[in-house]
């Protein structure tokens, strides 16, 4: 039998079937990238830049944020943020702290995000006002 599925017939040739996970984690990236590359472009948004050196200091500043607030390893931090610079933050910032990252739509209802809370065991969200 092959080890192939169905929608590797269409499949590109240059793309694996399966990859091999990085050993490292995902803020290790970042942290990489700002030592290497201080002031080049991570993020560009409404016409500002961030630079990777600016970008891993406020992804430190809230990561100590999370943490003063109790934020442990295996925690779960509700995210409900549209496409910002925030949401990058709060994502490497989650992460640094060894907790998971529960991304919601910002445009769930009270119910739905009830739900979801519940669902998730989340101890902490992280939204906008709008």
């Amino acid at each position: 039998m092959s080890s192939l599925r169905p929608h590797h017939a269409v499949w590109p040739a240059r793309v694996p079937h399966a990859i091999e996970p990085p050993a490292t984690a995902l803020p290790d990236n970042l942290w990489v990238n700002a030592r290497r590359f201080p002031q080049r472009p991570a993020l560009h948004f409404l016409g500002s830049t961030t630079s990777y050196a600016e970008l891993a200091a406020q992804v430190q500043r809230m990561a100590a944020w999370l943490a003063q607030r109790g934020i442990r390893k295996g925690d779960r931090v509700l995210v409900g943020l549209q496409n910002c610079p925030q949401l990058v933050i709060a994502h490497y910032a989650i992460h640094s702290a060894d907790a998971v990252v529960v991304p919601v739509n910002p445009m769930n209802r009270a119910a739905e995000l009830k739900h979801l809370i519940e669902d998730s065991g989340a101890v902490l969200a992280i939204t906008s006002a709008d």
